[in-house]
């Protein structure tokens, strides 16, 4: 998806001119290395791109952590850097709920700006949106769920939704400052597998909560493409013959309605903006 997928064809919206700046910022366990690929064909666009490392070696404290690692670091950047005036962020994997929690930090108090800048484009790249308390690779029984923690600390805690403040449903909340800072940028788009994520399998990564565990994903692709409202870009992609974007998916702002179960109120919740959701395959994985 990094090198291949994810570039100036798919987010033309974030390259541009060098007052346009790009921040990506990495997942669990990784390092800002990982996006130079996707850093290097958005940097040839002519966007200004910084790859954030302020969190490498220090993934397992939690998202509110590393969202404000990641805010000071662009507060820095942007305070170094003048001429800049707009500003896209691109989140990989758990790098994607730190953009969420970072925009929120440098949300300006009339919504307009974040950290100063025009906010642009918000991506996220196999982010699980919706934690993985039922998006593991196969069901985890939920007596055995707290041990995420023992595993990847605080921060499993929270993507098992096992924490005392259940943040990432807070993050949710429509009247959440949270959702007013995802709400400023001009567009929203993800990127998901459809099958073979073994981390971040597809209902979370695409905010579809009727899908589980990731064992059962080639299915869930095949309901998707099913779904009349979705584009079908390349067939051969769907059926397994090679990699690319399969299919395409425009949600359109809806209001956040009641919902059973704390997945589907974050997916509600997230709803309450408008998506471009992506579809990748690759025809080796699953």
């Amino acid at each position: 998806v990094l090198r291949h997928q994810v570039g100036p064809a798919t987010l033309t919206s974030l390259v541009g001119s060098p007052s346009h700046l790009v921040v990506l910022q990495h997942g669990l366990s990784g390092t800002a290395s990982d996006l130079k690929c996707l850093a290097d064909e958005l940097a040839a666009g002519g966007a200004t791109v910084h790859l954030a490392a302020s969190s490498e070696g220090q993934t397992t404290d939690g998202i509110a952590a590393g969202g404000r690692r990641l805010a000071e670091e662009i507060r820095g950047l942007v305070a170094s850097s003048p001429g800049l005036t707009d500003l896209s962020l691109v989140g990989n994997s758990l790098g994607g709920l730190y953009v969420r929690y970072a925009a929120t930090e440098l949300l300006s108090e009339d919504g307009l700006s974040v950290a100063g800048l025009r906010p642009a484009t918000f991506a996220t790249i196999g982010c699980p949106h919706l934690g993985v308390r039922k998006f593991t690779f196969v069901p985890v029984p939920d007596w055995l769920q707290p041990a995420a923690s023992v595993l990847v600390g605080r921060t499993g805690e929270e993507l098992m939704l096992q924490d005392k403040g259940q943040l990432l449903l807070e993050m949710t909340r429509q009247d959440s400052r949270y959702m007013r800072a995802l709400m400023a940028f001009q567009s929203r788009i993800l990127f998901a597998n459809l099958w073979g994520d073994f981390m971040v399998p597809l209902g979370t990564a695409a905010i579809e909560p009727e899908f589980g565990a990731g064992m059962g994903d080639e299915a869930s692709a095949i309901a998707l493409a099913k779904r009349p409202e979705m584009e079908i870009l390349d067939r051969d992609v769907l059926n397994r013959r090679r990699d690319g974007i399969a299919m395409r998916l425009v949600v359109n702002c809806r209001e956040a309605v009641p919902a059973i179960g704390a997945e589907a109120a974050m997916a509600s919740g997230l709803h309450s903006c408008s998506w471009t959701k992506h579809f990748i395959g690759f025809h080796a994985t699953g």
